[in-house]
């Protein structure tokens, strides 16, 4: 991972160095309209490069959109030395993670973040995917990209909601790993970036540090889960919901008020870390809100979720801001009351 003003200096080294056959840019129309230029302007050795565009939005990470890429892969008779670089946030990277880990059972990838949500989660760590049919990630692999470039000035295309998206795994890292980081998230003018710089630094290093601990999530990493088990519900049945459709970080703001609240009623941190944590997550992101009659069908898509075992929701909970642990079992009728308690606090 390269993070800074020789981010994409050593992006061109790279491409320098290298051997590949051909390279393929893959981005949305956003990221291509926004991103691509500064790209090109400043990495020389892309400017021959193909470029594939998706359209923007979580709809995009499906298996059809895989297989359109797959097929225009082999229209232009690109073999297994050919490199993908992935130019966007969470959806571009996944998606083209996952399609560069099942061509031609693998070819190398790059990752080029342009979200504040791709630059401290989703394009570190391997992990690739695809959503099916209504399920968060369903279908993918893990498959570590050859290198990760963060270009920072990228964050200057986002609006406010999209940058509050990426803070919501920002304020995760803290609450899981680093108490500081959390304080000092809540601390920070979003609008200032040259502020903002040492904490995606911090939270993308910690990301990056559990990830080298344990690449393949079969312990340590499972720390990242915080406020996913609910969230990712959520995040689906917003999908399903005449509502607007919650972006990734929102749903995860909401999943972690409540997974905060069932650490607190599982008496793993006190009622004041818990007030603490809620309120500014509750100040930050717009209520979603659904009603009781949603619970079941909420319950339903928790169930599909990676880390449950033998039917059994496995939770990542809190021991103190800054502590987590993993694994904690919680039953169906927990999760309901944390749900009942998001909906009380957001009718106040």
């Amino acid at each position: 991972m390269v993070m800074g003003r020789d981010a994409l200096r050593a992006l061109e080294r790279t491409l320098v160095a290298g051997d590949f056959s051909a390279t393929f840019i893959l981005g949305d129309e956003n990221t291509l309209r926004h991103c691509l230029p500064e790209l090109l302007a400043n990495v020389p050795g892309l400017r021959d490069a193909r470029t594939l565009v998706v359209p923007p939005g979580e709809a995009s990470k499906d298996l059809a959109m895989a297989t359109d890429i797959w097929n225009h892969l082999a229209r232009e008779a690109a073999d297994r030395q050919a490199l993908l670089v992935c130019l966007g946030g969470g959806v571009v990277t996944d998606l083209g993670g996952f399609v560069a880990a099942a061509y031609k059972r693998g070819i190398r990838c790059i990752h080029v973040p342009t979200s504040l949500m791709g630059m401290v989660d989703a394009a570190i760590g391997g992990k690739t995917g695809v959503d099916l049919a209504g399920l968060k990630n369903m279908v993918g692999a893990f498959h570590d990209p050859l290198a990760v470039y963060i270009h920072l000035p990228f964050l200057r295309s986002l609006g406010k909601r999209e940058l509050l998206n990426g803070l919501a795994e920002m304020i995760k890292h803290g609450l899981v790993w680093d108490a500081q980081l959390w304080e000092d998230i809540g601390n920070a003018p979003l609008h200032d970036l040259d502020a903002l710089t040492p904490l995606v630094a911090r939270s993308a290093a910690i990301k990056a540090e559990v990830v080298k601990a344990d690449p393949r999530e079969s312990g340590l990493r499972k720390v990242l889960n915080f406020g996913h088990t609910i969230g990712h519900g959520l995040e689906a049945h917003s999908w399903e919901s005449p509502q607007r459709a919650l972006l990734h970080g929102e749903a995860v703001a909401i999943g972690m008020v409540c997974e905060a609240w069932l650490s607190w009623r599982l008496d793993m941190i006190p009622r004041e870390d818990y007030d603490r944590i809620a309120a500014p997550l509750l100040a930050m992101y717009r209520p979603y809100r659904f009603e009781s009659a949603d619970d079941h069908r909420l319950l339903e898509l928790m169930r599909n979720d990676k880390k449950n075992s033998g039917g059994r929701f496995q939770f990542t909970l809190l021991t103190a801001i800054g502590k987590a642990t993993v694994d904690v079992q919680v039953n169906a009728a927990q999760v309901q009351d944390a749900l009942e308690h998001y909906r009380l606090l957001v009718r106040a």
